[in-house]
């Protein structure tokens, strides 16, 4: 009997565990760093999008600080499908009511930003390098 009851639990866990037949694929975990004319981007908040063909997409947010990111497809740091993507990176100030983007706006859309990254097993950190002008955060008008 308790043989059967331990089969039958690891046969109930096998169907609830996570990517398996939730239609989730199998992530590599992967972090990075976006670079700016060959220097970490800091001072901007923004946005890495990485979009492969099929499943999720993986996105992350660049840390002010230290222009690092780390990818989620599904749950918080997963990481990314396996392949080679289009991304997209997104830095975007306010002024007023407008938003501007602040880096050369090719880079907020995977189909003309031309950069690529290759997932694989390794998990290695990514280096997502940007050129051209940075354009200064917005400040707000004074009140009169």
């Amino acid at each position: 009997m308790r043989f059967l009851v331990s089969a039958l639990l690891v046969f109930i866990l096998s169907i609830l565990s996570p990517g398996c037949g939730d239609g989730q694929m199998e992530t590599v975990p992967i972090t990075g760093i976006v670079t700016m004319n060959g220097k970490p981007l800091t001072g901007y908040p923004g946005t890495v999008s990485v979009e492969p063909k099929e499943g999720r997409p993986a996105t992350g947010n660049i840390d002010p600080e230290t222009g690092k990111f780390t990818l989620t497809s599904y749950k918080k740091g997963d990481g990314v499908i396996a392949g080679t993507h289009p991304v997209s990176v997104i830095i975007i100030g306010q002024s007023g009511e407008e938003s501007v983007s602040l880096i050369p706006e090719k880079y907020g859309n995977s189909s003309t930003s031309g950069l690529t990254v290759t997932i694989d097993d390794s998990g290695e950190e990514l280096t997502i390098p940007l050129e051209g002008e940075l354009k200064p955060l917005p400040t707000e008008a004074p009140v009169e």
